[in-house]
């Protein structure tokens, strides 16, 4: 852990020499995600809801999707980017060093600009939990269980990433691959699942679980369904994604034959 701290300590640090870069990359991503929610409310005021959800309904839902994928990006830039380690050969520097190859890839570059998104994420959450008009205790337990959802959220993303890079040791072409798994489903989860058709949800509840993030516990917070079961589903479901997604990406590595380049 110690070590595993270094590396991220001293990646930050290179992050941090180029502080005008960091704040206008972090401003215009930030941005460009605070549009695309604004054209979200403009929708919603039209039509007053979706399915039975109004507009600091999904806002809720956007905004913890918001979040966790960008917290995510944070730390994950070079497993999204794992097609260029298959392609030109790096993975090799990887395997001789004495941190395992998963630890450096999350320590050798932090895209910092994603905070902009995290950022934008948290204000949208915090004017969707103001107009929500909740009673006491429900206010509370939504509040209380919020970071959970997050974290769930970060550790579903992570795995569905790590997921899709190990596909890389066959194939080592996968960008397209990785942009349709990540961005597809996740800006699904910004909207209540219920909006999509029956065969969809599925795939969002097995094989691609953004659903378990935050629709399952928000529809149980806002008494639109569900048990209190609700709540426990979105972190076992993480963890469980998360030990599939482990054991892949080391039996990728097992099957793994240097470029030789």
């Amino acid at each position: 852990m110690n070590l595993y701290l270094k590396l991220l300590s001293g990646s930050l640090r290179s992050r941090m020499q180029y502080k005008m870069n960091f704040l206008v990359s972090s401003l215009s991503y930030g941005l460009i995600m605070a549009v695309d929610f604004v054209l979200l409310a403009a929708i919603l005021q039209r039509f007053n809801d979706v399915k039975g959800w109004n507009l600091y309904e999904v806002g809720l839902l956007y905004g913890i999707s918001s979040v966790a994928i960008t917290l995510y990006r944070v730390f994950g830039v070079e497993i999204h980017n794992f097609e260029r380690y298959m392609v030109e050969g790096e993975f090799d520097s990887l395997l001789i060093r004495p941190v395992s190859p998963l630890s450096l890839l999350l320590t050798k570059n932090l895209d910092l600009s994603r905070i902009g998104g995290t950022a934008q994420g948290v204000i949208i959450l915090v004017i969707s939990i103001i107009g929500l008009s909740l009673d006491s205790f429900d206010m509370f337990l939504l509040l209380l269980y919020l970071p959970i959802s997050i974290a769930s959220g970060v550790v579903i993303c992570f795995s569905l990433g790590l997921l899709t890079a190990t596909f890389a040791f066959w194939t080592q072409r996968i960008k397209d691959f990785q942009t349709f798994t990540l961005y597809a489903p996740f800006n699904a989860a910004n909207y209540p699942m219920n909006i999509y058709p029956g065969w969809l949800k599925i795939i969002f509840f097995t094989v691609i679980p953004v659903g378990f993030m935050n629709y399952t516990p928000i529809l149980f917070l806002l008494d639109k369904g569900g048990s209190i079961w609700n709540l426990a589903w979105p972190p076992a479901v993480a963890l469980g994604f998360l030990f599939l997604s482990l054991r892949f990406w080391h039996f990728g590595i097992r099957h793994y034959h240097s470029t030789g380049s």
